[in-house]
């Protein structure tokens, strides 16, 4: 059965990843799915979406500002122009269902498809829901759950459904061997991952590099470092004494290669990362965001400590000596680290895109039959 499904989110990889591990899903389901999505202007979102083969429209939306002044005014020039936007693509290109994944591409998309009387679902990653997805809630058929804790900030309780984070197949498929061959690294060393997000994360990138300094005499340890791109060249310079022991690079097209080579990350608390992490069974450090909003990477992490998947340590106490002592720590305990890996997989849930696109078809066919009467008669 023919059938159109929009993805909406954007913003952040956090927000357009879920889409794309549903929309391949979907598209391995019935090859007469047609999915299109809606992101923003971003030009890194495209490549994203494209390199998945799928198309994107962009639109104007872009996030709110903090402070008011000319940021504001242009905020509200954009999202008039996105409404406008949406509007002409809900009429050329008519969705049977819409996905919306949070962030501000989202919003004006659930909005108009609810205004046309189109079935919404929307996916929330985090803990503590932003605010997007909150005041959408109100409006969509389905709201999916990552965190049981996330239901008391909604009013409406009868359409929360926990399923989890949709994570992408690539994620869990690495080849280790090939992985570490494409690093130049070794086998017979324990590998840590220090993982900072798309952008990158500069605390963090500090931290690393000092606490390399100060395992520099661990022969057995090696080590995968994702820097964002405006960290990449000091980095890439820091960490030329250790040779063959380090691999940097600003970004990971394919993630799935370093997890699957990796013995501990240290990293952020987005959702996403959780969720891959937990995916993977990979023990984890995190050291969570210190200004997400509502502190929700933060929640987040703690979902994966209380159930010894997880070690926290706070961007604010975050420092070499810190860091070196928590990895040489748990490098040295494998007893501790087949534990966290054992609990962080009991955490994970693999069937989530499963079972939103699995939603999305049922709402989308009850949106197509009453269509084909409406023709029809």
């Amino acid at each position: 059965m023919h059938m159109r499904v929009l993805m909406a989110g954007g913003g952040t990889g956090g927000h357009l990843y879920p889409a794309v591990a549903v929309a391949e899903e979907l598209a391995a389901k019935n090859s007469e799915i047609e999915i299109r999505f809606v992101g923003s202007r971003n030009k890194k979102e495209r490549e994203i979406v494209e390199r998945y083969g799928f198309k994107m429209v962009a639109i104007s939306a872009s996030g709110m500002p903090r402070r008011f002044g000319l940021g504001a005014f242009r905020f509200l020039g954009r999202s008039v122009a996105s409404i406008f936007e949406v509007f002409y693509l809900f009429l050329s290109w008519r969705p049977n269902v819409i996905l919306g994944t949070g962030g501000y591409v989202s919003g004006p998309v659930v909005l108009i498809g609810w205004f046309f009387g189109i079935p919404c679902v929307i996916q929330e990653q985090n803990t503590v829901p932003g605010l997007t997805n909150r005041l959408l809630a109100n409006v969509v058929q389905e709201v999916h759950l990552t965190f049981a804790e996330s239901r008391r900030y909604f009013r409406r309780k009868d359409h929360l459904r926990l399923t989890g984070n949709p994570i992408r197949k690539e994620i869990v498929k690495g080849d280790r061997e090939a992985a570490l061959h494409r690093f130049g690294l070794s086998n017979e060393r324990k590998t840590i991952l220090v993982l900072g997000g798309t952008r990158g994360a500069h605390s963090l990138n500090l931290a690393a590099i000092g606490a390399l300094n100060k395992l520099s005499q661990r022969r057995d340890l090696q080590f995968i470092l994702q820097t964002g791109v405006q960290d990449y060249e000091w980095v890439r310079h820091s960490v030329v004494p250790f040779g063959d022991r380090v691999y940097a690079a600003p970004y990971f097209v394919s993630i799935g290669d370093a997890y699957c080579c990796s013995d501990l990350v240290v990293c952020r608390a987005g959702a996403m990362t959780v969720s891959e992490v937990a995916a993977c069974g990979l023990p984890a450090v995190f050291v969570p965001y210190p200004h997400a909003a509502y502190d929700h990477q933060a929640q987040n992490a703690r979902n994966l400590v209380e159930t010894g998947a997880a070690e926290m340590i706070l961007d604010s106490e975050l420092n070499a000596d810190i860091l070196a002592s928590t990895m040489a720590r748990l490098t040295s305990d494998e007893t501790r680290l087949k534990r966290m890996s054992i609990n962080a997989r009991g955490f994970a849930r693999l069937d989530t895109a499963e079972k939103i696109t699995n939603s999305l078809m049922e709402l989308g066919r009850g949106r197509h039959r009453s269509e084909r009467n409406v023709h029809d008669h």
